[in-house]
């Protein structure tokens, strides 16, 4: 029985490639499903997985990978005002959250690969938002390297615990658009410093006029990426 439920896309038969992909918050599998039937499209030997998140708040009903906003309830990491280090500070404080749902989305890795005999060096892993968070940390925290990861308007979150945990260096893709205030785009530098002190390797791909949701082009260069 699979760690969590889940949808899947693109070549079921005999897949050379697996991607993950990770929905955001307040999403769920079926709202990433454009998403991943394009990226399908773009990669016919590839399989598309899309799991979903079982965790639902009780006030609003939606899904949830980590709760931050307990850590945040005036919900200072998306006011502009907000300084870089004490939204830092936020998304560190959910460390422990992160940790223990890495720990089952790497199971989780585990068992697709299994049953479609898929080594590492072929699993690719990528998020959105919350999701993007959550796949930095599996990737980073997993014993053995992936193909790559793909950060979609994302923040390195819960680090503290995060570097006792550092295992694997996977080349990491981090996408982010300038006028993203959600996860805010001014902590894309804290971001990409954190990965270089930790000798990682990371390439960044902006976009000018883009706000906080998933663009036709990122999944575009994910694609010739995972295609390489």
């Amino acid at each position: 029985m699979f760690s969590f439920n889940y949808k899947t896309y693109g070549n079921t038969l005999n897949p050379q490639k697996i991607l993950i992909l990770l929905h955001g918050y307040k999403s769920s599998m079926e709202d990433i499903s454009p998403e991943a039937a394009l990226l399908s499209s773009l990669l016919p030997q590839s399989l598309i997985v899309t799991p979903q998140s079982p965790k639902i708040h009780k006030n609003n009903q939606m899904r949830y990978w980590y709760n931050v906003s307990e850590f945040d309830t005036e919900h200072k990491r998306r006011n502009p005002k907000t300084p870089i280090e004490e939204i830092v500070k936020i998304y560190n404080a959910a460390g422990e959250q992160l940790s223990q749902e890495a720990m089952r989305i790497n199971r989780f890795i585990n068992e697709i690969g299994q049953q479609y005999h898929v080594s590492d060096q072929n699993i690719f892993i990528a998020g959105f938002s919350q999701g993007a968070m959550l796949a930095l940390y599996t990737a980073l925290s997993r014993g053995t390297s992936l193909g790559g990861c793909f950060v979609i308007s994302g923040i390195v979150a819960g680090k503290d615990n995060l570097e006792q945990e550092l295992k694997s260096k996977p080349l990491i893709h981090w996408f982010h658009g300038k006028l993203d205030d959600v996860v805010q785009y001014k902590t894309l530098d804290f971001s990409l410093n954190w990965l270089k002190q930790h000798d990682l390797k990371a390439e960044p791909h902006i976009y000018d006029n883009l706000a906080h949701k998933i663009d036709t082009r990122e999944l575009e260069t994910i694609a010739e990426i995972v295609n390489t």
